[in-house]
């Protein structure tokens, strides 16, 4: 019976430690094992570096992204970040504010 109740603190450990960390952790891997599934040939992605670029072709364990008109580059599929969904993206108006002249707030 001691021996029972020496060993529920770290029974209760290994079970906090698992519901906490471990199993967040490989469902994080697995939605990012499924976005890697996803991307394919005219995607719009960024990568960790923050880089934006259209995937124009994939191989086994890379995929070349243009970046801009006539620049392309190769990168390693896992470095992934996130697939750009354009049609969930809101369309951005631009609202320039002209400087005023006086103090009155004409221009």
């Amino acid at each position: 019976m001691n021996d029972v109740a020496a060993l529920l603190p770290i029974i209760l450990l290994v079970l906090v430690f698992y519901f906490f960390i471990m199993r967040p952790q490989s469902k994080r891997r697995r939605e990012f094992l499924d976005m890697q599934q996803k991307v394919q040939v005219g995607s719009r992605v960024m990568i960790t570096s923050g880089i934006f670029g259209t995937v124009v072709g994939l191989g086994d364990d890379s995929m070349t992204l243009s970046i801009a008109p006539g620049v392309e580059i190769e990168v390693h599929r896992n470095v992934v970040a996130k697939i750009i969904d354009d049609s969930s993206t809101p369309a951005v108006e631009e609202s320039i504010e002209r400087p005023r002249d006086d103090e009155n707030g004409t221009a």
